[in-house]
């Protein structure tokens, strides 16, 4: 059997908390900066000091998500600033108990278990296709969430069709 590959980048939307954190560290950092200069001189320090957390925090806020199929492998890669690369798993198909998507009736199964590890590498868009993978491994079940291309959905569903879904 040939070798099946595919690869999907996906924009993290969910980071709502972050763009706020965003907005309110640097709206801070701007007013402690102005009043303490003004006023009070420790609020200036306190600004100067906040100064490159806001830069950091500012900095570190663009995230993408990267599957990587490559035959009887997923590989899910972090993306930070579209600058530097972090590996996060790899996950071996063999080891797949069902692929549907998130508001599937063929997870909920899965979903009463209390050991249930929940991983969210997708967007985070309701409208977008978010399909989850339940696997088997380190002796615990994982759902990971992500958001396969149709080139990636029927790569997976060629060899895993019993336990891949898309109702």
């Amino acid at each position: 059997m040939g070798d099946s590959y595919a690869e999907v980048i996906v924009h993290d939307e969910k980071d709502v908390r972050g763009k706020q954190l965003k907005l309110g560290l640097a709206v801070l950092t701007i007013a402690l900066l102005c009043y303490g200069a003004m006023f009070h001189m420790t609020l200036f320090l306190i600004g100067v000091i906040l100064i490159p957390v806001t830069i950091y925090t500012i900095k570190n806020r663009y995230r993408e998500y990267e599957y990587l199929l490559v035959s009887d492998e997923i590989d899910i890669t972090v993306i930070k600033n579209k600058q530097r690369r972090k590996k996060i798993r790899s996950y071996s198909l063999n080891d797949l108990q069902c692929m549907a998507p998130v508001r599937s009736h063929r997870l909920d199964g899965f979903h009463g278990n209390p050991g249930l590890k929940v991983m969210d590498y997708s967007s985070g868009n309701p409208e977008h296709n978010i399909y989850s993978m339940i696997f088997s491994c380190d002796g615990a079940i994982q759902e990971v969430k992500v958001e396969p291309s149709d080139t990636m959905l029927r790569e997976v569903k060629m060899r895993h069709s019993s336990i891949v879904f898309s109702d």
